[in-house]
């Protein structure tokens, strides 16, 4: 389950599912810097950097790595972006991930646990030679992975009040099938903002293992 809000017409912020011929598939969600169409026009570069990466070596940390030197050739220092990468294996829910400056996805568990994937890490772009956390995690059968943007959390309410990661972490925890998870948490989000205009963009994903 999956959906995206833009702040403006054009967006910078993107999620894809790109499947490979071995038969993973790699999971996507990023945020490039800026808004309207500098971002978008940034994140459509970074888009077909990062199909050619994955032709080339879908390794996470090599496939960021190329990305991160596309991304610091661009010439202009605030042009930059997070990104979660995965590299999931459905046939047995092995995920290899690598996360440069994106919020951390939480993984629910069947126990009702939630945990962040990821750690610290500097967005692509920034700078030519950039040291990327990588890490490995199996979604047993019921798990749930919840990815997102910044745009989400950070999204400000009439009052001046974040949405909150916190928030956003206790919508996650209840689960329940994709779809409703999702649409748990973008009925609060939408209830939390009311008609304050979005500052950013905003993407949620929601995906399970069954």
């Amino acid at each position: 389950a999956h959906s995206y809000r833009t702040a403006n017409e054009v967006g910078g912020d993107y999620y894809d599912f790109i499947p490979l011929a071995d038969g993973r598939h790699a999971v996507v969600i990023g945020d490039a810097s800026g808004h309207g169409m500098a971002s978008g026009l940034l994140m459509a570069i970074a888009n077909a950097t990062l199909k050619l990466a994955i032709e080339i070596d879908p390794a996470p940390r090599q496939v960021l790595a190329l990305l991160n030197r596309v991304m610091c050739r661009t010439g202009d220092r605030r042009a930059f972006m997070t990104l979660f990468y995965g590299l999931l294996a459905p046939a047995d829910g092995t995920l290899e991930y690598a996360c440069a400056g994106h919020p951390f996805p939480l993984l629910r568990r069947t126990d009702g646990s939630v945990t962040e994937l990821g750690a610290g890490g500097l967005p692509l772009g920034l700078r030519g030679e950039l040291e990327i956390p990588a890490g490995g995690v199996t979604l047993d059968p019921g798990d749930e992975l919840t990815l997102y943007t910044d745009g989400l959390p950070e999204a400000i309410s009439r009052a001046g009040e974040a949405f909150g990661y916190e928030r956003l972490r206790a919508l996650v925890a209840p689960g329940g099938p994709p779809q409703q998870v999702h649409d748990r948490v973008l009925s609060a989000f939408r209830a939390f903002v009311g008609d304050e205009p979005l500052r950013d963009d905003a993407c949620l994903v929601v995906l399970r293992r069954d």
